[in-house]
């Protein structure tokens, strides 16, 4: 808590120093300077210019020595080559924490990062903290203060609402601040961090998790400096009961490299990075927009579940696109009650009051009470969960009937969640303007507003588990080292992972002993570290039925392995039990550079290319946290027992849950683990074909 205390200090000055203030518009320090004055900063400014004795008509100093007072915060809007000195001399003089504007450290490479840690090390020997470098600022409505130099800022007030905003880009911080504005929607605190030499991400993240003038978080990220920290401020915001909404850079191989070239963020894998944002209760996205029009939604609308949802709109192809759209990203159209349908009756035909609601097509006269009895209606219909307003071209005096039925923007209780989408263009703006006005969130696209409604339901549905409990009799951790099949199967099997019967034959007549040991139908393969996929070189044979087959077979394997790798250690063949099952599942585990061991799990088989979507868990994962993930999966209809009885549900997540502890307990060392396919039927499940590395 201290630690969130003394940022929570450092974010409110009660007085500032601008190093490298001026008047000339066309620096940095003099567009910044401008707009603490513009924005009335409450405190003390003391621009810092050694050839001006006033600046904007206040006072200005020549060093720090000079200071009527130890300002609390200190803007460096300097040359790269001054930062290091005016860093020594503010943290020597007891300034508490330095924002540096100035670019040109880490961002610019090595030599950039030498000198960067310099800087930190200074600031840390005198208890300063440090903001970027190569930052944009601040913008903080709660407190006033605009120490930012972008153009946006040439507004009369800082629209304040209780969102606060964490940048690892200062133009993208300010964009969103410029379009969210304009929609009426504004913030508590706008943070840029830079290349987050000291203070970072989930340090601020951590502070809006504690901030009272902030009820929804925003981040946009490019790369996790500290992943134990990020969970950590995920939890924070959990407890506080706060919404965080994140969008993401890097989720492409193209995105990663821009990314690092940006800010110096390495981009972690990006699947293992939404896995890790969907169990902390992270609602990751893929647009600015809509997560700047979702935390304005859950400002509005605190604590709403939202999967069926009401289309009201005045046009009946507006509604059938609007219906389509939610269909396809998996919502319900809500099927209205009796009582709904009663007072609907009233203002529409009888084909006209079902969902979508036609606003264009009411029979009553009196436009203004049929929008208020409509809305009322869905408002208090038990089977709808929120509202969705398409609204195509129509004229005004219509149109703004369906935004003046909605609740008061002063109304202590607002409702079941409403959102607009307001297509046309400049036609429309009036309408923009009084949804502004009451406060009410929208979209100009359907497809934005899709997304709005898609991360909302996934926030409401977002679930915590339990904390997974170790089996008993599990073994340590295996020695490191590149496992065959057979030797990657028993570590399985020691750590209660089902395989199918079998071992490893140097000889015909020893592979003929094992056959009568196993039991037939047989599965073969040559066994050798050296040969990775061994059907492609004609390695393997399956369906081996007797004694003469089971001879035929091993030297047809071995010779096999000699043409296609003359060099490849062949240890002999692998006789092996042939299983049968209804499905294959592929089940792989490694560690992440970043977050640590993850498990995945998905269709194996014939399937794999068919029903291509994985899922993902940090290791250890519980049994009911699997069973969650196994049913987001296509192929979890298979399991359940699609067109037939279920299969060995309960076996496959127990088996996933051990592999998930085999990675835990390697999360110290770099490893690959899989198991392609785990064939699984009604009653139980096997490993039938492993890999294992330990590094």
């Amino acid at each position: 808590m201290q630690a969130s205390m003394d940022i929570a200090r450092l974010l409110r000055p009660e007085s500032l120093a601008i190093v490298g203030a001026s008047e000339d518009q066309s620096k940095f320090g003099g567009r910044l300077l401008r707009m603490v004055l513009r924005h009335r900063f409450a405190g003390p400014v003391y621009p810092i210019n050694a050839k001006r004795d006033t600046l904007f008509d206040i006072k200005a100093y020549p060093d720090f020595d000079a200071l009527p007072a130890v300002p609390d915060m200190v803007v460096l809007a300097v040359p790269q080559s001054s930062v290091k000195g005016t860093i020594e001399a503010a943290a020597s003089m007891g300034i508490g924490c330095g924002l540096i504007i100035t670019a040109g450290f880490s961002d610019a490479g090595e030599a950039g990062r030498k000198v960067e840690n310099e800087i930190v090390s200074i600031a840390r020997a005198h208890g300063m903290r440090l903001i970027g470098p190569n930052c944009l600022g601040l913008i903080s409505a709660a407190n006033r203060l605009a120490a930012c130099s972008s153009p946006v800022l040439e507004i009369a007030e800082l629209p304040q609402q209780p969102i606060g905003l964490v940048s690892q880009s200062g133009a993208l911080m300010t964009t969103f601040f410029d379009r969210a504005w304009a929609h009426g929607i504004g913030f508590s605190h706008g943070i840029s961090v830079g290349n987050q030499a000291d203070l970072e991400l989930a340090d601020f993240v951590e502070f809006l998790a504690d901030d009272p003038d902030t009820q929804v978080i925003c981040t946009y990220i490019e790369g996790i400096k500290d992943a134990q920290r990020f969970v950590a401020a995920a939890r924070r915001a959990r407890a506080a009961g706060k919404p965080w909404l994140a969008v993401k850079a890097g989720r492409t191989e193209a995105g990663c490299r821009a990314a690092f070239s940006h800010t110096a963020s390495i981009a972690g894998n990006h699947a293992v990075f939404a896995a890790v944002c969907e169990e902390n209760g992270i609602t990751l996205m893929n647009d600015l927009g809509a997560m700047m029009t979702l935390a304005a939604s859950m400002v509005r609308y605190p604590s709403s579940a939202v999967n069926r949802i009401a289309i009201f709109t005045p046009s009946g192809g507006g509604g059938a696109l609007a219906s389509d759209a939610l269909f396809e990203r998996g919502f319900s159209l809500a099927s209205f009650s009796d009582i709904t349908h009663g007072v609907l009756h009233e203002h529409y035909a009888q084909g006209q009051a079902n969902n979508p609601v036609d606003f264009g097509s009411r029979i009553s006269s009196d436009p203004a009470r049929a929008a208020q009895d409509t809305v009322a209606a869905l408002q208090a219909d038990e089977q709808t969960d929120g509202i969705f307003v398409p609204v195509t071209m129509a004229p005004f005096m219509l149109t703004s009937e369906l935004v003046r039925a909605q609740a008061s923007p002063f109304a202590g209780n607002a409702g079941k969640p409403v959102l607009f989408t307001v297509e046309a263009g400049v036609t429309s703006d009036p309408l923009r303007a009084l949804l502004r006005e009451r406060g009410i969130p929208y979209t100009n696209t359907l497809d934005e507003a899709m997304n709005v409604w898609t991360a909302w339901r996934r926030h409401a549905q977002h679930q915590c588990f339990e904390k997974p409990r170790r089996p008993d009799a599990l073994p340590s951790a295996p020695e490191p080292g590149t496992y065959d099949e057979d030797a990657s199967k028993a570590v399985f099997r020691r750590y209660g992972i089902p395989v199918n019967a079998g071992a490893i034959a140097s000889s015909a007549d020893a592979a003929v002993r094992l056959a009568k040991e196993i039991g037939y139908p047989l599965v073969m393969k040559i066994a050798s570290r050296d040969i990775v996929h061994k059907s492609d070189i004609g390695g393997v044979a399956v369906g081996v039925a007797d004694e003469a087959g089971v001879r035929e077979t091993f030297e047809r394997l071995c010779a096999a392995a000699r043409r296609a790798m003359p060099d490849a250690r062949v240890e002999g063949v692998s006789v092996q039990a042939q299983v049968k099952g209804e499905l294959e599942l592929i089940v792989g585990a490694r560690r992440d550079a970043q977050f640590g061991p993850v498990v995945v799990f998905g269709a194996g088989g014939v399937l794999v290319e068919l029903l291509a979507q994985r899922a993902i868990a940090c290791a250890p994962a519980s049994n009911e946290h699997i069973r969650a993930l196994l049913a987001t999966l296509p192929v979890w209809r298979i399991l359940e027992g699609y067109r037939g009885a279920a299969l060995a549900i309960d076996k496959v997540v127990d088996a996933i849950a051990r592999v998930s502890w085999l990675a835990a307990d390697l999360a110290d060392r770099d490893f690959e683990l899989d198991i392609n396919p785990l064939i699984v039927g009604k009653h139980a499940c096997w490993a039938v074909d492993a890999r294992l590395r330990i590094a």
